[in-house]
């Protein structure tokens, strides 16, 4: 980390470069990066504060385009903040989380034709990995959940395909049946602290999709969340049997179900979901839930399109009452993924799951801010965070000679939260430079038009005129 002065380094293979990038590049500083672009369809007013973290994949793909996947802050722009392409796995569910004193970043890292068999990742505001957890009891994470609690421990989903009786479903032979774990992890050592498995409590009658996959198995359960309630019981959803669990922390007995065949609550007019993701319990009574409304298997939907929506439980007459649906300016059918995040406020940030869009809404349900992904890019989920990132490498700089007189100069720092403006400095020898232009950060590279020089470098500045990091020196090439 660059901490005093505005002395610059020398670079002995300075990236100058004699023409803009390639089209396949957006980034000049970054020529190996190739990010999936988002468009902002309506811009951000009153909304939280904080950045959006993203971890794009091609819908249904199975490889990994170079440059285009990883880990994605981005802010209200759509512009990067920071980015980590991965070359061999994917990236899934990136959220910032508390853990020993400090914000980090998490996400499951897995290959990319499978849904499991991954790590959960850890990373510090640095940027640097602090640990990978892994499931215990031979068992492997799953990309739905990695959840840090304020006993910091994990709560990890897993799927495990066993073999077990199809009596309940009229099949009298076994089958193939993947049910759905639930552990909580001691971080440091990987000690297993509760185990949940779904068979031993919840039937495949329960099970909305019962016919075998592709895989020829049967994907009966479908765990895609779990939070902790208020109490400290667990709440996990299950997409195939459209049911939230209320489960014993300790014995792992259901204590209710919302929604689905068997469901425990008396469910209001427009309360009843299908197939939903991300079950988040609060404070003031209510629940989150993003209603897909789409079984994802190529049937009649059951929803002309998903809804994100908030609920209130009374736990003590058993209803479920609709309080609030959050709805786009165009109806939106996910068939998969979502997510509906709390804001500090009251209002909510959205992930629109295969739709490849994310959005945040006032508590009344007003539009706040909507962007969407192109080329078919998706999310798991679409969280907003504040986060301030400290990355321990340098700001970089490439330049273009325009001619004999003129140079561009592009300034850029992946994962820096803090620069507000960028210092130009030049000169005619690599070590003695002087400050000529400053101009506003502009997104994530920004464009510095000057008089042609023989070196250049930049610093990085603060909101106050305080350096933060300088690039290395670059010399600059001869015009074309």
């Amino acid at each position: 980390m660059f901490t005093g002065g505005a002395a610059a380094r020398l670079d002995s293979s300075a990236r100058s470069v004699q023409a803009p990038p390639s089209p396949l590049s957006r980034f000049v500083t970054e020529p190996a990066w190739d990010p999936p672009a988002v468009t902002v369809t309506a811009p951000a007013a009153g909304t939280a504060p904080g950045l959006v973290f993203v971890a794009p994949i091609l819908a249904g793909s199975t490889t990994i385009p170079p440059g285009h996947y990883g880990p994605l802050i981005l802010d209200n722009d759509g512009e990067p903040v920071w980015f980590l392409p991965l070359e061999s796995e994917v990236a899934q569910n990136l959220r910032v989380q508390w853990w020993r004193g400090h914000d980090v970043l998490t996400w499951y890292e897995g290959p990319a034709a499978s849904t499991y068999g991954g790590s959960c990742v850890i990373f510090d505001s640095t940027y640097r990995e602090l640990k990978r957890v892994h499931g215990g009891n031979g068992y492997s994470c799953d990309l739905h959940e990695f959840l840090i609690t304020d006993r910091d421990t994990a709560l990890i989903s897993i799927y495990n395909e066993v073999t077990t009786s199809l009596s309940p479903i009229g099949d009298p032979t076994s089958g193939l049946v993947v049910e759905g774990i639930v552990q909580e992890l001691d971080i440091d050592t990987g000690r297993v602290l509760f185990e949940w498995h779904s068979l031993d409590h919840v039937g495949l009658e329960e099970s909305y999709r019962t016919s075998p996959t592709a895989a020829g198995n049967i994907d009966y359960f479908h765990l895609n969340s779990i939070d902790v309630d208020a109490d400290g019981g667990l709440l996990v959803s299950a997409r195939h049997t459209s049911t939230v669990y209320k489960l014993d922390r300790e014995t792992g007995a259901i204590v209710w179900r919302l929604g689905g065949m068997k469901s425990d609550f008396e469910m209001g007019p427009g309360a009843t979901f299908n197939f939903q993701h991300d079950a988040r319990g609060h404070s003031d009574g209510t629940l989150t839930l993003f209603d897909n409304g789409a079984t994802g298997s190529g049937t009649q939907d059951v929803e002309p399109a998903s809804r994100p929506l908030r609920l209130r439980l009374d736990i003590g007459a058993m209803t479920a009452e609709l309080v609030q649906v959050y709805e786009a300016q165009d109806p939106r059918l996910a068939t998969a993924l979502g997510d509906v995040q709390q804001q500090p406020l009251g209002g909510v940030f959205v992930g629109w799951g295969t739709v490849g869009a994310f959005s945040e809404f006032a508590p009344d349900g007003d539009l706040l801010f909507d962007a969407t992904f192109g080329d078919g890019t998706v999310s798991y989920r679409a969280l907003r965070y504040t986060w301030q990132g400290m990355p321990v490498t340098s700001p970089a700089v490439a330049v273009v000679r325009n001619d004999d007189e003129h140079m561009t100069v592009y300034a850029s720092w992946n994962g820096s939260t803090q620069v507000a403006h960028w210092q130009l400095q030049v000169g005619d020898s690599a070590g003695l430079l002087h400050d000529a232009v400053r101009v506003a950060r502009n997104g994530f590279e920004t464009q510095i038009d000057a008089s042609a020089a023989s070196y250049v470098a930049v610093v990085a500045l603060d909101a106050t005129g305080s350096p933060l990091g300088a690039s290395r020196t670059r010399a600059v090439p001869t015009a074309a």
